[in-house]
Parts: structure tokens; sequence; C-alpha cells
């Protein structure tokens, strides 16, 4: 049975962008796969990663680890995250899972479960981001990590919370930070094991931060949202299907709450498509300052002035009225649209509910 609103997403344009990241950075790429391989399901992530020659993934749930094993990867998996319930924490050492130290605690947990042979983990260390991390101040904790039996240290890290800024320097900042704690491991006789600490952004725009490893998740599906040398090439294309198509008179209203009025004769295309895809969605931001305050009002700005559209045949269709949740009109006038043609539509991967399939 036909689907009536999929995702078509190209394995080609996947394994080109991974091989193109990992020319661009010249270090060691640990494949980020977190929210379902940023849309394209850890699975088919992992494997144009694999296919690159990349050896190592990250995935920040228990679930996404669990899925990759059981599809046959054997590669390394560093879960991003520690891990307190102590069921799945069995199951992470059971699929020789690389393990996330946030705190002495996580430490002394997972050293409980070293029956036959040591497990492996990474220390995440706070350089100001504030989320996961021993702080980079407390250097005598992370040195004890070292010494805990049942645990083998093969890797520390760290993460940038503005890479995306227009100057290099809150991200100095960190990166500093973070050196100092590895140096301060050599000097004391520690071997700190690999180092990384730069995401997508600060990988492909500040070279210095790449280290001994980077982490690469969103650049695989989409275009950094700074400048950069690389070009990533679109890997999905969003169809949906047209319900039904009916025709407007003028003063005709439509829409949720009746706020659209038809000014002349239309024909419009109902399409399963709406918010539950991503579409026409704009996140909030949970902290309005005035900065991100002002960015958010301009952006709001914008997309009132540039309502979303489909195509249709390469002709743009627009939004008549507001974005449904599952089905939107759109204004088909001049077209031979009929009910089961398919329109084309760009979202974020990420946001889109739909089915996936893959050529």
């Amino acid at each position: 049975m036909a689907l009536s609103n999929y995702i078509e997403i190209s394995r080609a344009a996947l394994r080109h962008n991974a091989e193109t990241i990992l020319q661009a950075v010249q270090v060691p790429v640990i494949g980020v796969l977190k929210c379902n391989g940023y849309g394209v399901t850890v699975t088919e992530a992992a494997a144009a990663w694999r296919a690159a020659g990349v050896t190592m993934f990250g995935v920040s749930r228990v679930e996404e680890a669990v899925a990759l094993r059981n599809a046959g990867f054997t590669e390394d998996i560093l879960l991003l995250s520690p891990v307190s319930d102590k069921a799945a924490l069995h199951q992470m050492i059971e699929y020789r899972i690389i393990l996330t130290v946030g705190c002495i605690g996580d430490a002394q947990l997972y050293s409980l479960y070293s029956f036959t042979e040591p497990i492996q983990v990474h220390i995440a260390v706070d350089t100001g981001m504030g989320r996961f991390g021993i702080h980079w101040k407390d250097i005598a904790q992370i040195k004890a990590i070292y010494s805990i039996l049942g645990l083998q240290v093969t890797g520390i890290f760290s993460h940038f919370a503005k890479s995306y800024e227009k100057h290099y320097r809150f991200t100095e900042k960190q990166l500093k930070r973070f050196l100092c704690v590895t140096e301060s491991l050599q000097a004391a006789g520690i071997a700190p094991g690999l180092r990384h600490i730069a995401n997508s952004s600060a990988a492909l725009r500040f070279p210095q931060t790449r280290l001994d490893a980077v982490r690469i998740g969103s650049c695989l599906v989409r275009q950094p949202a700074k400048a950069t040398s690389i070009c990533i090439q679109p890997v999905a294309v969003y169809k949906a299907q047209v319900t039904a198509c009916k025709f407007f008179h003028p003063g005709d209203k439509c829409g949720y709450g009746l706020l659209c009025k038809i000014p002349r004769h239309t024909k419009a295309a109902i399409v399963s498509l709406g918010s539950m895809d991503g579409f026409g969605q704009m996140t909030v931001p949970e902290h309005l300052g005035t900065h991100r305050l002002i960015l958010y009002l301009l952006h709001a700005l914008h997309k009132w002035m540039h309502p979303p559209y489909v195509i249709y045949k390469g002709k743009k269709l627009r939004l008549l009225g507001q974005v449904g949740n599952q089905h939107t009109l759109f204004d088909a006038t001049g077209t031979d649209i009929a009910p089961g043609d398919t329109v084309q539509w760009s979202g974020r991967l990420m946001l889109c509910s739909s089915e996936r399939r893959f050529i």
C-alpha cells in the first residue's frame, strides 16, 4: 500500500557527506547517532559512517546502543551520558558499550559490575556547558577515577556550548580548560586516553579543537549553520500526498480561526501534511534573554513574510490559512494537481514523524 506521507533518503548522499567530513577534519571521527541518527535512523547513519571508515560511534541513549548491536554493528560505541539504572547498566556492559563517567559516583557504581574484565569508560569534563561532567578544576577527582579497580579509562571528553559563535572566544576558553585537565594528568604520569571535545561546528570551523578525535553528528544530514569550506549534500526529500482538491470563491474563508480570506477564485489542494510532520514549526526558546528574544521575533517576522510552501512539478504552492495537525491547504491555482498526486517540501528530519524510504 502506498504511503500518503514519507521521507525519501539518499544513501549515496549520506556516504558522500561522511566521506567529505572525514577528508575535511583529517582526524578520527566519532560518528554521533543521537536523535535517531539525526532523523535518518541510527542504523542507516552508522552504515554511512562505517562505509567512510569510521570505527567508533557515539549515542546518547541506551536504546540507540542496543539497536546498533542488534543490527550487527561491532564497532566501538560510546554512550555519551551516564547510566544509573542497574538493568540498563548490566545490558550496556553485556553489549560491550563504552560508558561515560560524569562523577565519582558513576565510576564507583560501574566498578561493582566489572566481574570478569575491566569496563571501558570515558570521563566527561564540564568546561562550561554545565551539563554532564566533573568540573574542570576538580583535577583530584578526575585523577582518582583512573585508579579505580575494574575500570579502564580509554578516553576523556568535554562539550562546547557556543561553537557556533561568531568569534572564537568562549570556545577557546573551554578548550584551554580541557587542555589544562589533560596536561595535568600527563604531568602526573597518567595517560588521559582519547581526547575529544569538538562537535560538528567546532570541528569544521576551528581546526585547533580537533585533538585526537572529533564528534560529528548533525553535519551528516545538513549543512553547518556557519560558513565552512565543505559542501554537504541534501539527503532527504519529503513527500506528501494530495488527499482532495476544492475550489474557493472570492471572499470565502478557510482554516482554523477562519483567518484566511480568499481574494480570488482559487483551486486548493488539501495535502496530508501538518505540524505532526514538523511542517511549519518554529521552536520557542525556553529562556528569552534580550538577544534571543530579538532573534526569535526576527525569525517570526521572516516566517510571517515567507510562509512555508510545498512544490508540485517545480511550482511553489503557497499556504492557505494555518498549518493543520495532519492536513493543510495550499493554493494550487493554475495547476493540474489532483487527489493522489504527490508534493514535496523541505524541513528538519528530527521533527518529522513520517515513514522513511531509502534509495
